[in-house]
């Protein structure tokens, strides 16, 4: 064996030797190791190693009374298992190069050298420095002599700069109050050390210090930071005590801040989505619904909460999480804010960090963005500020504010949100505080949010793949409980959100009572954009509204002088405090900005999308645009303000539409003029098609794979009046109990053809994007809904459901196409929310089904919107389903 090697032998050897207690305990040879290795066996020392390491996990097992049986598992199912037991990825990167290298050991086309071997080795020891140091004598098998509050903090400590890349160097537990630690890692060729000594009483610490002469310290080791821990309170002089001055004498606190400046880091977050330049009045307290999970019975109950900012404060208090929802200006984020900078919250989170998510770029990991935005504030490498923070997270200490993570999602879909779940999972499964925040049109009663308040109901195979990929358990996630903001009501009793109390204010208005969101927007933008003298207002509509729509939130002052012109800088100075626009944003940093609110970008791109040709060009793109809730309403509202008024040709014309859900809205284009039917095809143009039939047959019209049994005579059985096609009376009431076959050949009876749900979707929309074909307002007279058969609003699933089961529906039946003359589209098709649901092209051939569009008379209002869509078998026929047909234009 070479001088080399057998020096490194004896120093591991040593090093093994300090936990001889564990040994001891758990009956295990740390010599084995060393001796395998000597005698030139590298692989019997990693398999010993592996034997060691399996000891220990199945010994972390039993004591966290982990499910199964430890007796029976491999390695990699022991580590697996004990993951959220496992404080900081350094122990997790040991135990992982350990199964690495027994692996590799085990396999017969592995050559395995001594260095595999030296760095198992290594790799156990560090295993062994945190398995000492977790406090507890169950698994050390050590009797406790620290004080609790003492043995917490060297714990933490320890755990600490492990995360760091350090490793506990010694240990001495000097009393039951005192505890002395020296860590040390390797930074190149040059080893830096820390040496802390942590005291509760520090009378009893300069008895055991008096009577060892204070040789149990470090005195000449190089790169020596030395500090002198105290409780608060404590005051003496350090040379009197230590007999020397080169230490730095710090409270518990005061010495965390020397690692975590989090008072910096709140200073910093005070100024995201600062208060516009006037707020004037007083608003009573933000009121909110909260629906939380019973711990016993695992319902979900609702109450009504006051003051929703008292409330955080107390789920801040204990490891609760909770989702704050509500609609954009509601006052999510200025209670995030107030959360984390509250002193009350201190006393309980030391550490609590604000997260503004709409900050994340589109392609940029979650680890990363954390690093970044934590970077300034910790001072650590900046590879490891992800890790301290996730230390802090496993540790208990924490209040963790996420803001907007509906702005933070790769796309508006189920899919997109489990995504960015996964990513968070390793925050969100802590033992921390977390509190999150989402508008009320992604998330509020949605399948989202009933997953995360249920950990039960996660059942993706993908994100339990995720999960169990960032080490995380899926069934130890923990309960999110809701909390949906309400409108805040000012001294003269009117309603609305706080920050449309703020522009209104501003803007030296009266704020009315209702929502009035996009006008004060429109205005506030408007106006500064005209104080400021930008001379291309359509440039920076361009530059702000494409960047929105491409997931772009921050701006260089560079990046804006390029794009908009020097002129925009007031003294030609590329600085913030000159930035003629600033009113409108806030610094993120030294050299880049970022809009005040994420309404404001999105009034921008709502004006960039009235541009057909930008439209256009956004649809034929390869990136994913982003599109919310809110810019489809400044779309409409922009529309509404215009001077265009709607048309009568019933013409759709070709380009791109905006069209899905709220929180799934997409641009799509349609490629060829057609025109639709002014109204559905009624039982009047039907039975003109059936004497057709009766007459020359329906060969000419039908579909080359209708099923030869069929007719197309309505299903008479079925129809909830018999006389329905006999009663003059209910010729110009939609025709229903009709299939699609019959549908379709009906529309090539009269020379056309059945929309297809792009067309039907984007006809009932228009260019704007509209909830309803004739606005977004909400009108119960203009359409026939099941809310109108019941006589009360039917709002939530449950109302509609239990209306039916009483029988409060069973009058409800199509309307004639001539009633409700409010509901036309914008290119003046008539009917095309509730009454009937209407058949479309869009077939799903594998399931043998169609998209029906538009909703009916038996579904309650929310549900008849003009993205309301269905499938249905195309064989079947409903007394609210029918159809309309349209007309290819050259």
């Amino acid at each position: 064996m070479n001088q080399y090697l057998d020096e490194r032998l004896t120093r591991l050897k040593t090093e093994l030797g300090d936990h001889t207690r564990i040994a001891r305990h758990l009956g295990l040879d740390f010599e084995r190791p060393i001796q395998s290795l000597g005698d030139g066996y590298p692989e019997n020392a990693i398999s010993w190693v592996g034997k060691i390491t399996e000891r220990l996990l199945k010994q972390l097992w039993r004591h966290h009374n982990v499910n199964g049986d430890p007796g029976s598992k491999s390695l990699g199912e022991l580590i697996r298992g004990c993951r959220p037991y496992l404080r900081g990825p350094s122990v997790l990167d040991a135990l992982g190069d350990i199964q690495r290298l027994r692996n590799r050991s085990a396999h017969d086309g592995y050559q395995v050298a001594e260095e595999d071997a030296l760095m198992s080795v290594r790799r156990l020891l560090e295993v062994l420095v945190w398995f000492t140091n977790t406090g507890s004598e169950a698994l050390t098998g050590a009797a406790p002599r620290l004080a609790p509050t003492v043995a917490q903090r060297a714990e933490f400590l320890s755990g600490l700069y492990l995360t760091m890349g350090y490793r506990l160097t010694k240990r001495f537990e000097l009393s039951a109050h005192t505890v002395y630690q020296l860590f040390c890692r390797e930074v190149g060729v040059r080893s830096e050390y820390v040496e802390l000594l942590l005291t509760g009483d520090i009378a009893e610490l300069q008895q055991v210090l008096g009577a060892t002469g204070g040789e149990l310290l470090e005195t000449r080791l190089p790169k020596m930071t030395r500090f002198l821990v105290l409780e608060d309170g404590q005051e003496t002089d350090v040379t009197e005590v230590l007999g020397r001055d080169d230490y730095r004498v710090v409270t518990f606190d005061e010495f965390l801040a020397t690692i975590i400046d989090i008072d910096r880091h709140l200073a910093e977050i005070e100024t995201a989505h600062p208060r516009l330049p006037t707020d004037r009045g007083q608003l009573r307290a933000i009121s909110g619904d909260l629906l939380r999970t019973d711990g016993r019975t695992g319902e979900i109950r609702h109450e009504e909460v006051g003051d929703t900012s008292a409330l955080l404060e107390d789920f801040a208090s204990t490891s609760a999480n909770v989702l704050v929802v509500g609609r954009p200006g509601s006052g999510k984020s200025s209670l995030l804010k107030q959360l984390v900078t509250s002193s009350s919250v201190a006393s309980t989170r030391r550490h609590r960090f604000f997260f503004d998510l709409r900050l994340k770029g589109r392609e940029e990991d979650a680890t990363e963005f954390v690093t970044r935005t934590l970077a300034s504030c910790m001072r650590v490498e900046r590879g490891r500020v992800f890790d301290v923070f996730h230390y802090l997270i496993r540790s208990g200490s924490v209040l963790c504010a996420l803001d907007g993570i509906d702005e933070a999602v790769p796309e508006n879909t189920l899919e997109g949100f489990l995504a960015l779940f996964a990513e968070l999972a390793q925050v969100l499964s802590a033992e921390s505080a977390v509190v999150m925040s989402s508008r009320v049109s992604f998330l509020e009663d949605s399948p989202h949010v009933r997953q995360l308040l249920d950990s039960r109901a996660l059942v993706s195979e993908r994100l339990v793949q995720q999960l169990h990929t960032r080490g995380v358990d899926p069934l130890r996630l923990p309960k999110f409980s809701a909390l949906r903001l309400h409108d805040v009501t000012g001294e003269a009793g009117q309603q609305g959100s706080p920050l449309e109390f703020r522009l209104a204010i501003d803007q030296s208005q009266a704020p009315a009572s209702g929502p009035r969101l996009e006008e004060l927007v429109s205005a506030y933008v408007e106006q500064t954009v005209q104080v400021a003298g930008i001379a291309d207002p359509a440039r920076l509509v361009a530059v702000l509204g494409r960047g929105f729509l491409f997931g772009q939130s921050t701006f260089t002052l560079l990046e804006l002088c390029n794009e908009l012109g020097m002129d925009v800088f007031e003294g030609s100075r590329l600085e913030f405090e000159a930035f003629r626009l600033r009113k409108l944003f806030y610094p993120v940093d030294a050299t880049s900005v970022a809009l005040q609110h994420s309404v404001f970008q999105e009034f921008f791109a709502a004006a960039y999308l009235r541009d057909r040709q930008a439209r256009d060009a956004l649809a034929e793109s390869d990136q994913g645009v982003v599109l919310t809730e809110q810019v489809r309403a400044f779309l409409h509202h922009a529309t509404l303000r215009s001077d265009s008024v709607g048309r009568d040709d019933c013409v759709l014309e070709p380009g791109t539409h905006l069209v899905g859900p709220s929180h799934h809205l997409l641009l799509r284009r349609v490629a060829k003029p057609v025109r639709f039917d002014l109204h559905p095809v009624t039982v009047g143009r039907y039975k003109q098609f059936l004497a057709a039939v009766a007459e020359h047959g329906s060969a000419d019209w039908d579909h080359p794979d209708k099923p030869s049994d069929y007719t197309h005579d309505p299903w008479y059985a079925r129809l909830q009046h018999p006389d329905y096609y006999e009663n003059p009376m209910y010729d110009d009431h939609p025709a229903i109990c009709v299939n699609w076959w019959s549908a379709y050949a009906f529309a090539r009876f009269e020379g056309k053809r059945l929309p297809t749900a792009l067309e039907w979707e984007a006809a009932a929309r228009g260019d704007d994007g509209r909830l309803f074909p004739w606005g977004d307002e909400v009108d119960l007279d203009a359409v026939n809904c099941a809310d109108g058969w019941s006589g009360r609003p039917l709002v939530t699933y449950e109302a509609w459901k239990d209306d039916i089961d009483r029988g409060g529906l069973r009058n409800a039946m199509p309307t004639s196409v001539h009633d409700h003359g409010r509901n036309r589209s914008p290119i003046g098709v008539r009917g095309m929310a509730g009454n009937v649901w209407e058949w479309t092209a869009t077939v799903f051939d594998d399931l043998n089904e169609a998209a029906i569009c538009g909703g009916s008379y038996d579904n309650p209002y929310r549900a008849v919107q003009t993205w309301s869509k269905g499938l249905f078998r195309r064989r079947g026929s409903s007394n609210a389903v029918g159809f309309r047909c349209v007309e290819d234009l050259p």
